[in-house]
């Protein structure tokens, strides 16, 4: 979508679908982190991978530095590095949230050009 543009009805759908399911990867995220805080890399493992299929499944591109934040994450978790890997995760929530409450916001200015 060009910056200058107005949003497309079907970007302003596909943007209303993805939205709707954001908090699902914040609450994978969640559980990530509860994962982390009963030292359980299985449960940290699942919810990297089921957000991760998400992701995936929301048509979005996923950046390549996502996939290196969770692969160190899982590496720190695996080997037993719980807080290392609760650090880490805390970023990406902390910066996913952010990113989210950021189209959110630009979502409703655009519906405000429509």
């Amino acid at each position: 979508m060009d910056v200058d543009a107005r949003p497309t009805p079907r970007e302003l759908r596909e943007l209303d679908q993805w939205l709707a399911r954001s908090d699902e990867v914040t609450a994978l995220l969640d559980c990530a982190l509860r994962g982390c805080q009963l030292e359980s890399h299985p449960l940290v493992e699942r919810s990297l991978a089921e957000s991760m299929r998400w992701l995936n499944g929301a048509q979005q591109d996923v950046p390549g530095e996502l996939l290196r934040v969770y692969d160190e994450c899982l590496a720190c978790s695996q080997s037993g590095r719980f807080e290392e890997a609760s650090r880490i995760l805390l970023d990406l929530r902390s910066s996913w949230t952010e990113t989210v409450a950021a189209l959110r916001r630009d979502r409703s200015r655009a519906s405000h050009l429509h």
